[in-house]
């Protein structure tokens, strides 16, 4: 525990330090106003601290949104990847179909999204899910695909049906890789986060990121940005928690 706090203290520091030294090459290459455009690490500290009441509001309603779509993901991809990867002959009927719409940039679908959910939550959850759905049905897909047909002839064997074949061999030999996704997905998340809330709303971090920006308070676009690496990090503890708690086998000396 305290090598895992300290680890993340020394990155922190270290990242802090590499902001601090691009804010002064900025400042000592770009002369006049254009310089203050990167803030640095401690005034934008600062201004989070200072502007959290202002930001809270913003942060917690982008967290809701992110988490939502999250479980949506989840729970729609992951059952429908295990499906796909574990059943063959369901797997040759949607593979293709998924090979087809999974390049397609899910951006292009925003404006339809608005049109038909309104200009609210909901519409934003879709779009971020619709995101991240894929990414995760394609993890979980892949890993049911690799289960070793030993475990499954094992279980068989013992007089088990489908639906115990399901909960215990498939699930557990592919919640290490659908967790991964999922860390993945919190990344595709947020930056989808950014593009559903960039416009016809008036809340969310990225409202408060780009009302900072038209005013030129540059700090504060900075402490925006830090909010969303503080939600983007606490998901991912939760989900290393949750892999220490389903997946301790992994952890094992």
């Amino acid at each position: 525990m305290k090598s895992g706090i300290a680890r993340y203290l020394i990155s922190l520091i270290f990242l802090t330090l590499i902001w601090w030294l691009a804010s002064l090459l900025v400042r000592a290459i770009i002369p006049g106003p254009k310089s203050l455009v990167l803030s640095g690490p401690v005034k934008a500290f600062s201004t989070l601290i200072y502007h959290w009441d202002a930001i809270w509001p913003n942060f917690l309603r982008s967290a809701i949104r992110l988490i939502v779509s999250l479980l949506i993901s989840v729970g729609i991809g992951a059952a429908t990847g295990l499906v796909i990867g574990f059943e063959k002959p369901i797997d040759n009927l949607i593979s293709p179909i998924i090979y087809i719409v999974y390049p397609i940039p899910k951006i292009v679908f925003l404006p339809v999204i608005l049109i038909l959910f309104g200009l609210g939550d909901l519409s934003r959850v879709i779009f971020i899910a619709l995101v991240i759905t894929f990414q995760i049905a394609l993890s979980a897909r892949d890993a049911a695909k690799n289960i070793s047909s030993r475990w499954v002839t094992a279980v068989k064997s013992a007089g088990g049906n489908k639906l115990q074949i399901y909960r215990h061999v498939v699930i557990p030999a592919t919640l290490p890789d659908i967790l991964t996704s999922v860390r993945i997905s919190i990344g595709l998340g947020i930056a989808a986060l950014y593009l559903a809330e960039q416009s016809y709303t008036n809340q969310g971090l990225a409202h408060y990121i780009n009302n900072s920006w038209k005013i030129f308070a540059y700090s504060d676009v900075f402490a925006g940005i830090l909010a969303f690496a503080i939600l983007g990090l606490g998901l991912y503890l939760i989900v290393d928690l949750l892999e220490r708690l389903f997946c301790n086998w992994n952890y094992l000396k």
